[in-house]
């Protein structure tokens, strides 16, 4: 049930990116590197992350790239965000399929040149960079599904699909050496590619590591993939997409629903000395996203309700906040659009609601960590 709520609320929002464009044009050339990022290991050491996923409308005025993501970063560093997660996408076709597509700039609203004047923008306003590559499924041809259920049919099949990823997230690599960004994700819940395939994930990373010099992290589902992943001990964060339900009730009910989440988190921290960052995290502000706040529903007819978004906010920093092996949240989510999901919507956006004054509260005191 958690992973199909996931699905859901993952790719009905492909709905909304009506002007996503796609060429299938094939760009063959790869910049040199340049930057030299110090090397982790030894020296690293964890930072506590107040952050947000600052997502891309797929329109080349109000998408990455473009001056009003620029003004709505300036506006998110001013509610005291100093990380900010930039999600760049390739796409497959189906779950089945292991053709990774799309990320080269055959998508026109999201060429390198726009990705890294975004970074570059980040970086101005005064934020440390996430990136944060993303697969979407099938989004071509209607709603999608959900990366975390991608499944091969055969040997050959996989070989194909591990082979396209690792291509795909060099690419990706390459630019976060280019531009100095503080943190590289490796992949975002592809559970089914996970399990059973430890030894091709460990030369992924490592492909990672001899491009890029920085400290990563991988975004586990919440439901169970985060205690299964078997190659945390080569990352420096161990990360999740923390979609995990408050309950219902008031506040002291839906703190009370938190703590045997908080007692699992401990417990992973201990057995492997990870610091633990959410990378994503959100409610949406309808009725009920307390119960259920993995569960996406974004429509016309859908009930508005602010306070239920604040409430669980509010839950969510007095529980996580004070944990030892807590080291920050990405909120899902911010658009590059300031005009997008802003105000009175039920969707996940926090944005000119109850919800962005308490972040405000939460991300402009001292750092606990």
């Amino acid at each position: 049930m958690a992973l199909l709520s996931t699905h859901a609320r993952r790719y009905s929002r492909a709905n909304h990116c009506n002007t996503l464009v796609i060429v299938l044009l094939l760009i063959c050339s790869i910049p040199s590197l340049n930057a030299q990022i110090p090397a982790t290991g030894s020296e690293f050491r964890a930072v506590f992350q107040k952050g947000a996923v600052f997502s891309h409308n797929h329109s080349e005025e109000s998408g990455y790239g473009g001056q009003t993501a620029a003004t709505s970063l300036i506006a998110l560093r001013e509610i005291g965000a100093d990380w900010v997660s930039i999600v760049p996408v390739g796409y497959s076709f189906n779950i089945r399929h292991p053709a990774i597509f799309g990320y080269r700039g055959e998508d026109l609203t999201l060429t390198r040149e726009r990705l890294i004047k975004t970074i570059q923008d980040a970086k101005a306003a005064g934020f440390q960079v996430l990136l944060n590559p993303q697969l979407w499924i099938g989004v071509h041809w209607g709603v999608g599904e959900w990366r975390g259920f991608v499944r091969m049919d055969s040997d050959e099949s996989w070989q194909e699909w591990f082979a396209q990823y690792r291509e795909f997230i060099r690419y990706f690599a390459e630019i976060a050496q280019e531009t100095e960004v503080s943190l590289f994700c490796v992949g975002s819940e592809l559970e089914g590619t996970v399990r059973g395939h430890e030894t091709e994930w460990r030369e992924i990373i490592a492909v990672v590591r001899s491009i890029y010099h920085g400290p990563c992290t991988y975004s586990a589902n919440w439901g169970e993939e985060w205690e299964q992943v078997p190659f945390w001990d080569l990352l420096e964060y161990a990360g999740i997409s923390a979609y995990y339900p408050v309950g219902d009730g008031d506040k002291a009910a839906r703190m009370a629903h938190l703590l045997p989440v908080v007692e699992r988190l401990r417990g992973f921290h201990e057995r492997t000395g990870k610091p633990i960052l959410f990378l994503e995290s959100g409610f949406q502000s309808r009725p009920g996203s307390g119960v259920s706040p993995s569960e996406w529903k974004w429509n016309a007819d859908e009930p508005v309700d602010v306070e239920e978004q604040r409430l669980n906010y509010e839950v969510w920093f007095e529980t996580f906040w004070p944990q030892p092996w807590f080291y920050g949240v990405y909120w899902w989510q911010w658009f590059a659009d300031p005009e997008y999901d802003a105000g009175q919507q039920s969707g996940y956006a926090f944005r000119n609601k109850p919800a962005m004054q308490l972040v405000r509260d939460w991300f402009t005191r001292p750092s606990p960590r």
